[in-house]
């Protein structure tokens, strides 16, 4: 059990300010000593909800990452298109589509 005080999860997101513009979710993060506890479903719950209720969403993570693919799947996201950044490493892009459906595509489409 991490020490009081330490942080147990957290959630980082961009948002330029633009009401019609999507959320892109850098990072979901949980101290493994706390996997398996609803941290993720719950901080991703308060964003999607009250912090950026009817704003399109954007997420990636290692399209091989399963625990992350089954929770936005969970959560009512879409897989995009995977990709690679690097040859080797792929990424899986996941949309939640709640608003301009311009809003959630990738710069230079």
């Amino acid at each position: 059990m991490p020490a009081a005080g330490t942080v147990a999860a957290f959630v980082a997101w961009q948002d330029e300010g633009s009401p019609a513009g999507a959320v892109e979710i850098d990072r979901v993060c949980v101290d493994p000593a706390w996997f398996r506890r609803g941290l993720a479903t719950r901080l991703l719950d308060h964003l999607m909800h009250d912090i950026a209720p009817d704003r399109d969403m954007v997420v990636t993570t290692g399209a091989a990452n399963q625990p992350a693919v089954t929770l936005y799947r969970r959560l009512g996201f879409t897989r995009a298109a995977d990709f690679e950044p690097v040859p080797g490493l792929r990424m899986a892009r996941f949309v939640l589509r709640r608003g301009a459906p311009s809003a959630t595509a990738a710069p230079g489409e």
